[in-house]
């Protein structure tokens, strides 16, 4: 099997797991929530004003800058407490640790590391033995 039908192989049994299913559905949730929608334009709007009012150099107004940093911190904090995008950044920690964990598994690969039985180490793993029981 060539590399690159490997590569692709890989790519279709990542869209097989189940964590890219909830990642999609929770892309679709988050899409369809009219509320989100709406707060992620207000968020949006307070970036553009921050930004404006800060291309204005030493005649920006720190006062301004303040508030307008305040308004988008609490937007962004009822964003991220909301129901949908709680679900949608559980999906993605959940698809950045399987990603994590392929990049992991190449590079024991690149390390030469036999592909049948390689692991990749536990997270707390210094790679000085002496600091633990062992990861065989």
């Amino acid at each position: 099997m060539s590399l690159e039908k490997a590569l692709r192989e890989l790519g279709k049994e990542i869209q097989k797991d189940p964590r890219f299913a909830a990642l999609e559905e929770a892309a679709k949730a988050n899409d369809g929530d009219e509320n989100l929608q709406k707060q992620m334009q207000e968020l949006q709007l307070v970036q553009l004003k921050y930004q404006q009012e800060a291309e204005k150099g030493d005649e920006a107004s720190e006062d301004r800058l303040n508030e307008l940093q305040k308004d988008y911190q609490k937007i962004y904090g009822e964003i991220m407490e909301g129901e949908n995008m709680q679900k949608y950044a559980a999906a993605a920690s959940e698809m950045e640790q399987m990603a994590q964990y392929i990049s992991q598994m190449i590079g024991l690969f690149f390390d030469g590391q036999d592909p049948e039985t390689c692991e990749v180490p536990p997270a707390d793993c210094t790679h000085d033995c002496c600091t633990c029981g062992g990861c065989h």
